[in-house]
């Protein structure tokens, strides 16, 4: 008896041992220092639309644009620990189903604690059916009409260059994407900006107001479309790298060829969604990697 209560109490012993080195483990696994360190950006290939995953080194989600379908969701499950339920900020450029709808998903599913995006009139039955559905879980809304930053961190701030108030009414407004909200992320040394649709005309109001610098991740306005991305504006703001997110073979034929030679002339790599997939740039704010690596060709 004594052998099988010694028995029983080693196999107790290996128990409460292995809960306790499980119990550690889960601490380690789970605490906030051992979360990411860096920034990751992941540029999500949802076809023809938008949707961009910002990680910080705060522990903040934020997300540029949803996507015209349910990819978002399933892409943002495989990118996201399962415990991290939460979406900090989600920015709508603009309300096109391109660039919104994948975020019907998210507002079932994740707790999305403040929206951003610009007051276009816009009337369309999803646009309708997103905007109630805000409104049931009270997630507050914010329009962008001037410049502002938020400050996310010490070293890492979103500032919001378009739309601007005075521009924003029905004479100048010929399209939506002239209302697209442009927001540049600046991390230490380094800047990304991410230009929504804007067109040309819009391109040359904001190098006019010399609000640009020079940058170092461009994601190429408008699906890499001729509207957009004029040599003046690549010259304003000099990117090192360009994302082109588009959808395989669309109808529209985007990227336009009079973009990417833009891109080409400068000598500026280009990535893009239609070719690469999800492109993921990792930085710790001095340099950063991009996933693809570049082969060059484009």
């Amino acid at each position: 008896s004594m052998f099988v209560l010694s028995k029983k109490w080693l196999v107790l012993t290996s128990f409460v041992i292995f809960l306790g080195a499980l119990g550690l483990l889960l601490v380690f696994y789970f605490s906030p220092t051992q979360a990411l360190k860096q920034l990751e950006i992941t540029f999500f290939n949802v076809g023809q639309g938008d949707s961009v995953l910002i990680q910080t080194p705060y522990q903040q989600n934020i997300i540029i644009d949803g996507g015209p379908d349910n990819s978002l969701i399933q892409k943002l499950g495989r990118t996201l620990p399962f415990y991290d339920r939460t979406i900090d900020l989600i920015i709508i450029t603009h309300p096109q189903s391109d660039h919104f709808f994948g975020f019907i998903d998210v507002l079932e599913r994740y707790k999305v604690e403040r929206i951003i995006t610009a007051d276009i009139p816009y009337e369309t039955e999803d646009w309708k059916a997103f905007v109630l559905l805000a409104q049931q879980k009270n997630i507050p809304t914010h329009f962008v009409s001037s410049e502002r930053s938020i400050t996310l961190g010490e070293d890492l701030f979103l500032t919001f260059l378009w739309p601007q108030e005075q521009f924003i009414n029905t004479q100048t407004l010929k399209d939506a994407n002239e209302g697209s909200v442009v927001a540049e992320l600046v991390y230490k040394d380094q800047k990304y900006l991410f230009a929504g649709e804007i067109t040309q005309e819009i391109e040359k109001r904001l190098i006019e107001k010399n609000l640009f610098h020079d940058i170092d991740v461009l994601k190429v306005a408008h699906h890499g479309s001729k509207t957009s991305t004029s040599k003046e504006f690549i010259h304003s703001t000099t990117p090192e790298v360009a994302i082109i997110m588009a959808g395989k073979e669309n109808r529209f034929g985007h990227p336009n060829f009079r973009t990417l030679k833009t891109l080409q002339d400068s000598n500026i790599p280009t990535f893009r969604t239609d070719i690469h997939g999800d492109i993921t740039i990792t930085s710790d704010g001095a340099r950063y990697s991009t996933v693809p690596q570049f082969s060059g060709g484009l």
